[in-house]
């Protein structure tokens, strides 16, 4: 039975007839935003909890299920993990955020490249700046740029000398991890683009692939991220028999990245082991060669940012 339009609730923004949270017309949530403190804040850590949860069960499928996060997507069942996009921002930062720390301990230890190797960063090094010298010696070779780029790479090239010089390491790492997270986003649509191209008869929309290119490199983040917090760990406990289990699951968890990008593969594409694996040696040294590329690019981009 229909209510009289006098006992009707209305949005107060369009006046349209209302019957669930949201308004059929304008879209409007109804629900005051104007309301006691404790409801609101029973509110926010509803949603907090909530999102703790989501999070945990989305981490533990995505280490431990090789394929299923994408599979459980294209099968419409979302709303019990976070979506791909969320999911790979927030490792990217959790991780390069990791990787930051650890070359704080680094230095704060006076690990660097030169005390490790001094023989090969003495050779780098100085291959480096004989390279910088030759480009400043010959200017000509820019001739096509404008000036005021020309005075900016003669800038740079003469704070990349100084640092080279003063073997600062340090600073070229954190340059190029600086650059890292904008690298490794240009590679995924690169690499989603490979898995279009190598299951081509799939049928498959590009972001279908995109979606799969999303969590595979959200594992990687995740397990890069776990290998640092079990090299972290190691130093806990001074025993022998704490350092070898750290060392033993940081080595299985090595291990489990290319068997698990292999599964998800298989339970992904659904096709046979034999054109599995053969596919998937063929995208490793295809992604392998733009991992190449994006490194270099990385290096480049990061050198600019001196």
């Amino acid at each position: 039975m229909t209510l009289p339009s006098s006992q009707q609730r209305r949005c107060g923004d369009c006046l349209a007839v209302v019957n669930g949270i949201y308004c059929p017309q304008c879209g409007q949530k109804q629900k005051s935003p104007v309301r006691h403190f404790g409801q609101l804040a029973g509110e926010f850590f509803n949603d907090v909890l909530n999102l703790d949860t989501r999070l945990l069960d989305t981490l533990k499928v995505l280490l431990l299920s090789p394929g299923r996060l994408s599979n459980e997507y294209f099968a419409d069942r979302r709303t019990r993990y976070i979506s791909p996009i969320k999911l790979y921002f927030l490792l990217s930062i959790v991780t390069f955020f990791l990787i930051q720390q650890n070359l704080e301990i680094l230095t704060g230890e006076q690990t660097t490249l030169s005390s490790i190797e001094p023989g090969a960063a003495k050779a780098f090094g100085d291959d480096m700046y004989s390279a910088i010298g030759d480009i400043k010696a010959a200017p000509i070779a820019a001739n096509w740029l404008p000036d005021g780029a020309k005075d900016l790479l003669h800038e740079r090239l003469s704070r990349l000398e100084k640092i080279l010089g003063n073997k600062d390491w340090t600073q070229l790492l954190r340059t190029g991890l600086a650059a890292a997270p904008q690298a490794l986003l240009v590679l995924l649509p690169l690499f989603a683009l490979l898995l279009k191209i190598v299951y081509l008869f799939d049928r498959r929309l590009y972001m279908e692939h995109l979606i799969i290119a999303l969590h595979n490199h959200a594992f990687v983040l995740l397990t890069i991220s776990l290998d640092i917090v079990l090299w972290w760990m190691s130093d806990w406990v001074s025993s022998n028999w704490w350092q070898s289990l750290t060392v033993l699951f940081s080595s299985l968890l090595v291990l489990w990245v290319p068997a698990y990008l292999l599964i998800g593969l298989k339970r992904t594409y659904r096709q046979s082991w034999k054109m599995t694996v053969f596919k998937f040696m063929l995208l490793g040294l295809c992604y392998l060669s733009l991992l190449a590329f994006g490194v270099v690019l990385n290096i480049l981009f990061g050198l600019l940012l001196l």
